[in-house]
């Protein structure tokens, strides 16, 4: 019989509120952390701020990307507007290249000017855990803002005892876009051989953004498909290929995240990413000092573009080939994570300057190759108090084939934490991390024109070009991050319920920020700059919190999030761009039908930002925004196989836009899914 994540929830409270009073059992609101943190544990039982989103919840969001997965989150965001295949996301306001994504633990590296880099449809998802700040003693490079770790699904995720095969189907339908989504999934065992294979795929209009205006080129469709299969060949280990694939097609501008227009060219692009992953795992019982965890991958991104306004075909082709190795060993209270693991990327770009000749960036050749070896100690000092510490050194080395040039350098980032079970209901916490970010190919070896100004005659009769200078000095960012946290859970406090608080705070101080500045203005005059690179500039300061409460009577359960986060530069005193603006969000659901069916509704109060720079006269406003949801999954009876989701999302039609974007963003939608189990 298939598990059904809505009526194993709700047996899971009922038999855990008992034990709870006396031990910290895993509840409701204490998911296991199994990648992110490259250790199993609990939320409760870590210093980091962590959060984790589960297949259940996936299920109710119903969302069009993984970033959109987490624009609920506190101090989380979604950035490059409502085009699905361009969303990124912002942790603590940070993103980009200095937030790492991960999936099924095998580092995603590609980054290509505004293209999209989060390819994978959630629905072949099983969880994705968030940590928010710096984590690069556990990660290396490009983790100073977070890490979203993606966990795919498997077999074993729905294979109950004496199980052999199974499967699903799921159709979906959006109204805003007429976005068609039909997905499905088969899964098996054979002795001691599970298999999985899934697949989906999306088509969609174009995105009515609030108001009833059309985003022009937004429509896009695409197919996905995970293949995952595993070996056990005995009852502590375990070996596990899997292969993914994602291919997406669209007409859009060349930098999806505003629209075309004299510098932003109408581009059909298809984006072609594949991975191979190999995975064992060695954990023999009664061996204290052995549990090894080894994987190998390999990742390849296409961008192929048609820049049909004007009739230049570009291609960007990303390669890392990467792997990782590491042991926990336990030496009585203590827990010792020790690995090594290593990448090489390489990218290979053509630029076709047909009809624009010496007008576009030169081709783009080289590798970047990363080494590095951790080790991190758990160490439970007495009953109530445990430290975990944690060291990393990473080599890297940037070589750019076509110039002829490389440029190597090292990082050394430590961690610490302490974490204190004050009480049965209260932990406090205290961390320190370091973190780095190796500046990109693209950063320090462009070269050739970045934009061209057209002939002004009697001023400017041949034009003018801006081109790229490379940066082989450019160095690497560099974060320290200081972090507080309370959590407290309770259990019984009105009977049949449980609350869940937990309280962050942060300052996170990030040194030499590399970023694309224009200089060298022909006669001084602003807008007419001659030079483009990549530099080493601010001196960021990152502050803020996190504010989250969950907590459950019954079948009923409200959860209110808080996030915010202030930058400044620390020379000036000045606001930095690009920091997201203090956001609340509360969620309400009732299950019913003896858990058969949940009811839900979400709001969502985003307030004004007016922490600019000096000079920046832009106006971000506030905004309101409300859902409702419903999850129908019936336990016994003629339709015990079937669960359906309906949701409506920004009821109000509210058009509005998130601070630091271009683009509006997607106004109602109606979304209606349904998945029946065999």
């Amino acid at each position: 019989m298939t598990k059904k994540p809505l009526v194993v929830a709700m047996a899971m409270v009922f038999s855990t509120t008992t034990y709870a009073q006396e031990s910290k059992a895993v509840t409701e609101f204490d998911e296991v952390l199994v990648t992110a943190t490259r250790i199993s544990e609990k939320l409760s039982d870590t210093s980091r701020s962590v959060t984790v989103i589960n297949e259940e919840k996936m299920q109710e969001l119903q969302p069009s990307s993984v970033a959109d997965t987490l624009k609920n989150e506190a101090n989380i965001s979604v950035t490059n507007g409502p085009r699905s295949s361009s969303q990124g996301v912002e942790i603590r306001g940070l993103s980009g290249q200095r937030v790492l994504q991960t999936i099924d633990g095998a580092r995603q590296n590609t980054n290509s000017g505004h293209r999209g880099t989060y390819f994978i449809d959630p629905e072949l998802l099983s969880s994705i855990e968030v940590v928010r700040g710096p984590a690069s003693s556990l990660w290396g490079s490009g983790a100073i803002g977070g890490v979203v770790a993606q966990n795919t699904k498997s077999a074993q995720d729905f294979l109950d005892e004496n199980d052999t095969f199974g499967g699903y189907i799921k159709q979906g339908f959006e109204t805003n876009g007429d976005n068609i989504k039909t997905s499905g999934t088969l899964y098996g065992l054979a002795n001691n051989i599970d298999w999985l294979l899934s697949g989906s795929y999306h088509d969609s209009n174009n995105i009515k953004i609030g108001n009833d205006k059309t985003l022009e080129n937004s429509a896009s469709d695409a197919t996905s498909g995970l293949a995952k299969i595993g070996w056990e060949p005995s009852d502590d280990q375990r070996l596990q290929l899997s292969a993914r694939f994602s291919n997406t097609d669209e007409l859009v501008p060349s930098n999806p995240s505003t629209n075309v227009g004299s510098s932003v060219p109408l581009v059909q692009r298809n984006t072609e990413d594949q991975n191979v992953t190999l995975d064992y795992s060695l954990n023999p019982a009664n061996t204290p000092l052995l549990d090894l965890n080894a994987t190998l991958y390999w990742n390849n991104t296409n961008y192929d573009e048609d820049r049909v306004t004007k009739n230049q075909f570009d291609s960007t082709e990303f390669e890392t080939i990467g792997f990782s190795v590491n042991n926990s060993s336990t030496f009585g209270n203590t827990v010792l994570t020790y690995g090594v693991d290593g990448y090489k990327d390489s990218i290979n770009t053509v630029r076709d300057d047909n009809g624009q000749v010496g007008q576009r960036p030169d081709n783009i050749d080289g590798d970047t190759t990363v080494w590095g070896a951790f080790t991190k100690a758990d160490i439970k000092l007495t009953e109530t108090v445990a430290l975990d510490a944690g060291v990393r050194y990473d080599t890297f080395e940037n070589k750019s084939n076509s110039l002829d040039l490389s440029n190597d350098d090292n990082a050394f980032t430590p961690s610490i934490g302490l974490l204190w079970n004050t009480t049965q209901w209260l932990t406090l916490s205290a961390r320190y991390d370091e973190a780095f970010r190796a500046p990109s190919m693209e950063e320090m070896y462009s070269t050739g024109s970045h934009y061209c100004i057209p002939s002004i005659p009697g001023f400017l009769p041949n034009g003018l070009c801006n081109t790229f200078e490379i940066n082989p000095d450019l160095q690497a960012e560099k974060a320290q991050n200081k972090e507080l946290k309370a959590d407290m859970r309770f259990t019984e406090l009105a009977g049949n319920d449980e609350l869940a608080m937990t309280l962050s705070v942060f300052r996170n101080d990030v040194d030499d920020f590399i970023e694309q500045t224009v200089s060298n203005p022909l006669y001084g005059i602003p807008g007419l700059e001659k030079t483009t690179s990549w530099d080493n500039v601010d001196k960021a300061k990152l502050t803020g919190f996190e504010f989250i409460t969950r907590y459950r009577f019954k079948q009923t359960r409200v959860i209110f999030n808080y996030g915010q986060t202030e930058g400044k530069d620390k020379n000036t005193d000045e606001y930095l761009s690009n920091i997201p603006a203090k956001k609340m969000g509360i969620d309400l659901s009732q299950a019913i039908m003896e858990g058969d069916m949940k009811l839900g509704t979400r709001f969502t109060y985003v307030a004004e930002q007016q922490d600019l720079p000096t000079g920046n006269n832009e106006q971000y406003d506030s905004y309101k925004l409300w859902d409702v949801y419903v999850a129908w999954e019936p336990a016994t009876g003629t339709f015990e196989d079937l669960r359906v989701d309906f949701a409506i999302e920004n009821i109000g039609d509210e058009e509005y836009r998130q601070a630091w974007q271009t683009l509006y963003e997607q106004g109602r939608n109606f979304k209606l899914s349904a998945r029946y189990a065999f």
